[in-house]
């Protein structure tokens, strides 16, 4: 395998992509798109019986990701789906500062203010459906 091709799945591997197959001047890799956790506590509140089961399974289903790589006169060329790869290569830097806090300071220092936001907004949700159950009965 080229040291180019190498280097790049290298890279690609370093963000969480998997190698599915290679050859020395190929290579394509999969990946899955992000968990959507917001959409998933939508669909648990408002189908609250199976909408959490159906919505793994359709994320299952449809969250492979797949990009092709391969040697073209000495430069690496990308095909797929690209966008993913953009997404977390722009996201990289602000990943490694965030992990490297972690690792120095602790979790919760770190994360608090995402967690409040979190809990707030969860708060916010279960208020809003306790008045819509109340206000309905």
């Amino acid at each position: 395998m080229h040291a180019a091709l190498a280097k790049r799945i290298d890279e690609l591997v370093d963000l969480g992509w998997e190698p599915h197959t290679t050859t020395e001047t190929t290579a394509s890799l999969f990946g899955r798109r992000p968990f959507n956790w917001w959409l998933f506590v939508l669909v648990v509140v408002f189908f609250p019986v199976f909408g959490g089961v159906l919505y793994l399974i359709f994320w299952a289903a449809t969250s492979r990701t797949t990009i092709f790589l391969h040697e073209e006169n000495g430069e690496i060329v990308s095909a797929g789906d690209m966008w993913m790869v953009r997404a977390q290569e722009a996201q990289r830097e602000s990943y490694i500062a965030t992990q490297r806090q972690i690792k120095e300071k602790g979790f919760l220092p770190v994360m608090w203010p995402h967690l409040l936001s979190f809990l707030l907004f969860l708060a916010v949700w279960v208020v809003l459906i306790w008045m819509l159950i109340k206000w309905a009965g």
